[in-house]
């Protein structure tokens, strides 16, 4: 600790930090450091721009800026993530939520119904799809709800 108030902490000391933070947060799951790189790298610019602070002022404001952007973080995180159901945001995709995927989909029969179900085929994968009416191949039917591994489905055409 010493070394570090003798040779002085400059501010591109504090972007260096930011710099292997963010490879940190890269390598590590979550979104930790990367708050924490910010706050190194905002502790850097305000040493730039304020020259003659002593090494104390600047841990104190590399842990003010850190706890602010973390906590500032977080909250951003969270609302993006309740934003995810809406429809209108472009990055909800219904990954890992079949149901929202399939749900309203409209498909064509590719072979006739027996017993009111068939076997459809829908982004790569083989599913049973349930109507509960005899259907012929070519006949539209809108999906409706997934139950389990099989797909409910209602008469759009004949």
């Amino acid at each position: 600790m010493d070394f570090l108030i003798s040779a002085g902490v400059t501010y591109w000391h504090w972007w260096s930090l930011a710099a292997i933070l963010l490879v940190l947060e890269v390598m590590a799951p979550g979104v930790f450091f990367l708050w924490v790189a910010f706050a190194a790298a905002l502790t850097g610019i305000v040493k730039l721009l304020f020259g003659g602070m002593s090494l104390e002022i600047q841990l104190l404001v590399f842990a003010v800026c850190g706890v602010v952007a973390t906590f500032a973080g977080r909250r951003w995180v969270m609302r993006r993530i309740n934003a995810k159901g809406d429809d209108d945001n472009a990055e909800s995709t219904g990954l890992n939520q079949r149901e929202q995927q399939f749900r309203g989909r409209i498909i064509t029969l590719p072979h006739d119904m027996t017993d009111g179900e068939t076997r459809v085929v829908l982004d790569g994968t083989t599913w049973r799809l349930y109507v509960g009416q005899l259907l012929k191949a070519g006949d539209q039917v809108r999906i409706t709800a997934i139950k389990g591994t099989i797909l409910q489905g209602e008469v759009v055409s004949r």
